[in-house]
């Protein structure tokens, strides 16, 4: 490209020289020189040219992946999936992910997240560094892996990092410097102090803190600390937080999914902790009965049912789908049992055909439509058998049933899914339980841990539905408890039918042939 000052030179000299002359001795076109010539104005014009939409692209990815939650691992959300959802390049959306986490040589495992909290006027990441000596299990762990290795893919790790700065920056927390700090405050600022305070030796804060908090009076001890790297810039803030998120051997679905929910509110007090997610899955492993009497068996939960709990946990956190191989010392680890005793119960599953063995491993099958209608029409018709059996029973044996049902109740206030359906179909087990038949509640439970893999394979969220489940529930145990099987059956076989609809709602891409299920459940 000519500078400004040449194109003036060019011009002055054809008033002495010919155009030929001139253009032959400066080595340019004469052409160009005419044009420059009858040009008014020979200072650098914008150059034509495709304009540039990286930025752009960069702000439609992010929206896109802010909301992924654990699914940013599957197939859906891979550079050329996103490049034709989008309609752009996939080096463009390849550019954009890069951006958003950091290259695969930098993710080098063995760190565990323990806390993200947020509202403004800060946002903090908490991270457990890994014991060097070697004296935990995350050190354990990699050591089986052969060295420091993580325990799952980089790749996995870099989309995850994707999907919390793709958060951070479609929430908009790079604008509370921006913000009137008395007005905006949304948050317990020491609250949020005392919770770096509660750090342990080997956990590390990065905090973004654009106003100061932690170098305030109440804070000032903290912004000494080495344990706590605190930015007030958000550019430099998040280059920190990825290399410390590139550090961990994973980052949780479960954080994920929270962050993808809350996204759209800005992240005004969200909060994550690795503990309350641990002690939850440890309630949900550890056996579910209570202490009714002595008199009333205590019923726990087989290792099979405590596997496909978390096996639902670890589909939903890993964005398993079907055909793909399960990782055992993953479960080992979720569930906190033996790597033999989740090797045994993935081999009870494969000859259950609860899950698929046929090209070697566990794998999660693959789900037709028919297998669901199938699997429906047959608890709708065991069911039937228990509850006309449970009809006749003494009514000591409804104090299980009873208790499940207190537990519905409370799922259905709190509108989680998850919780919702773990309650819902443990209120189911104690109605097969308490109905004395063995064999048919064998087959209940057989039907029901197929039931969970299910649900867990196709991803239903029954939140929506909570209020329908409870309500059922209710119909079902008050019918009983007046010995009215039929009109037990009645709501049970209402409640199968609104279970199927609403897989048939939230799979609309899918087929449900209506008019089998209908034969398959009339009534004789």
């Amino acid at each position: 490209m000519y500078s400004s000052e040449m194109r003036r030179d060019a011009v002055a000299r054809t008033a002495s020289s010919s155009i030929a002359e001139v253009a032959a001795e400066l080595g340019v076109s004469p052409s160009s020189l005419r044009r420059w010539m009858v040009r008014s104005d020979l200072e650098d014009r914008p150059r034509s040219g495709r304009p540039q939409i990286q930025s752009t692209a960069d702000q439609v990815v992010e929206a896109l992946v802010s909301t992924a939650g654990a699914r940013i691992s599957g197939k859906d959300y891979s550079t050329r999936a996103l490049a034709d959802a989008t309609g752009l390049s996939q080096s463009i959306v390849s550019r954009a992910m890069r951006g958003m986490t950091e290259p695969r040589d930098q993710v080098r495992g063995g760190d565990e997240i323990t806390v993200v909290a947020g509202g403004f006027p800060l946002f903090i990441i908490g991270i457990r560094v890994a014991d060097q000596r070697g004296g935990d299990d995350t050190a354990g762990e990699g050591a089986e892996r052969g060295g420091g290795a993580s325990a799952v893919s980089a790749r996995r790790v870099q989309r995850r990092i994707a999907g919390i700065v793709a958060g951070l920056r479609s929430a908009g927390v790079q604008h509370w410097p921006q913000r009137f700090d008395s007005e905006h405050r949304q948050t317990d600022a020491a609250a949020m102090l005392e919770l770096l305070r509660a750090g342990g030796d080997r956990e590390r804060f990065v905090v973004f803190d654009p106003f100061g908090e932690t170098s305030s009076s109440s804070g000032s001890e903290l912004a000494e600390s080495a344990n706590i790297a605190v930015y007030r810039e958000f550019a430099e803030f998040l280059e920190d937080a990825k290399s410390a998120l590139a550090a961990c051997r994973d980052i949780p679905g479960s954080l994920l999914d929270m962050l993808a929910v809350r996204v759209r509110h800005g992240f005004e007090g969200v909060m994550w902790r690795q503990s309350s997610q641990a002690d939850a899955r440890r309630s949900s492993i550890i056996s579910d009965s209570m202490e009714i009497s002595s008199w009333l068996p205590q019923e726990t939960r087989s290792i099979t049912e405590h596997l496909a709990i978390a096996l639902r946990e670890e589909i939903i956190d890993s964005g398993y789908e079907p055909g793909d191989r399960i990782n055992p010392r993953l479960l080992s680890r979720r569930m906190q049992v033996p790597r033999s005793s989740v090797d045994a119960a993935l081999r009870r599953m494969v000859d259950d055909k609860l899950l698929d063995g046929s090209r070697g491993g566990s794998r999660i099958p693959l789900i037709t439509t028919l297998d669901v209608l199938d699997l429906y029409a047959g608890r709708m018709a065991v069911g039937e058998v228990l509850l006309r059996s449970l009809a006749l029973r003494p009514k000591r044996y409804f104090v299980p049933v009873q208790l499940a049902l207190r537990q519905v109740e409370a799922s259905a206030a709190t509108k989680s899914g998850i919780d919702v359906e773990d309650a819902d179909l443990h209120f189911q087990q104690e109605l097969a339980r308490a109905s004395g038949l063995r064999q048919s509640t064998r087959a209940f439970e057989a039907l029901t841990l197929r039931l969970r893999l299910f649900i867990s394979v196709l991803q239903l969220d029954y939140s929506p539905a909570s209020d329908r489940i409870l309500i059922d529930d209710r119909a079902i145990f008050k019918a009983l408890s007046l010995g009215d099987a039929d009109t037990a059956v009645s709501a049970w076989r209402g409640k199968v039918d609104n279970a199927v609809r609403h897989m048939a709602g939230l799979f609309a891409r899918r087929r449900f042939d209506q008019d089998l299920w209908a034969q398959l459940t009339r009534r004789r």
